[in-house]
């Protein structure tokens, strides 16, 4: 591996036109694959510090994705909550955990009952880079996922949210992240709603949370980001603003 081969890839990358930092994580990556290789004396240190000098690519993009309004959240709600077999409350409790936590599909998957805290109303966490956090609920989540608990699921330990097959077979098994987006999909068609994404509740617990006047170290540590620049780009308030001041225009 060469510096050339590097920038043609780059290269491709961008008449491919992915976005900036899509480009600079390949760049990351394969700079991480030129250390490891230099580090088991696999490459020469001038090849190594060729690599290690080309410039990662400048630019930005518009965030993807969209918040989901109150009523959007409100009619998944209400759509869960007429189910009356056991799949409805527990997808309440995990479109309540999405949006009132802003967890990641991998972090519910992985929750045990265990890393249930009764006293101070949270959930213990896992997230990326094997990093522990407490995620705190509000009383809309925390009634759900006590309902779900308490008169559906039982107290027998185990995945927090576990597979149900038909005729409310409940099972010990533990659900995947496609279950989760297959999950929410159902749901969005059942309530009618527009298209999104299991990461556009994410976005919107973020949203929530910085309309509510929550400062954004406040909301990195609820995410779970190592960075605040991950934070920021949940932050829709700038467009907000611009739509605003678009709108008072007398054109």
């Amino acid at each position: 591996m060469q510096r050339h081969h590097i920038q043609a890839i780059i290269e491709m990358l961008s008449d491919a036109d992915r976005a900036p930092a899509t480009i600079n994580t390949y760049l990351a990556a394969l700079k991480g694959v030129a250390l490891e290789a230099w580090s088991l004396k696999q490459m020469d240190t001038d090849s190594y510090q060729r690599i290690k000098q080309v410039r990662s690519m400048k630019g930005s993009r518009l965030p993807k994705g969209r918040k989901l309004t109150r009523e959007e959240i409100q009619t998944l709600f209400f759509t869960c909550e007429s189910d009356k077999s056991a799949k409805g409350p527990r997808d309440a409790a995990i479109i309540g955990i999405l949006v009132g936590c802003g967890l990641r599909r991998s972090e519910i998957v992985a929750l045990d009952l265990e890393h249930i805290d009764y006293r101070d109303q949270a959930l213990t966490v896992l997230g990326k880079g094997n990093k522990e956090r407490i995620a705190y609920m509000p009383n809309g989540t925390w009634g759900r996922l006590h309902y779900w608990v308490e008169d559906v699921r039982g107290n027998q330990k185990g995945p927090l949210f576990n597979r149900i097959r038909r005729h409310d077979d409940m099972t010990d098994q533990r659900m995947t992240d496609q279950a989760i987006y297959h999950i929410l999909e159902t749901r969005r068609l059942e309530s009618g709603l527009e298209k999104f994404a299991p990461h556009d509740l994410r976005r919107t617990f973020a949203s929530e949370m910085l309309d509510n006047g929550e400062d954004i170290i406040t909301v990195k540590d609820a995410m779970g980001h190592a960075s605040v620049t991950t934070t920021e780009r949940y932050d829709r308030r700038g467009m907000e603003r611009l739509k605003r001041a678009s709108l008072r225009l007398e054109v």
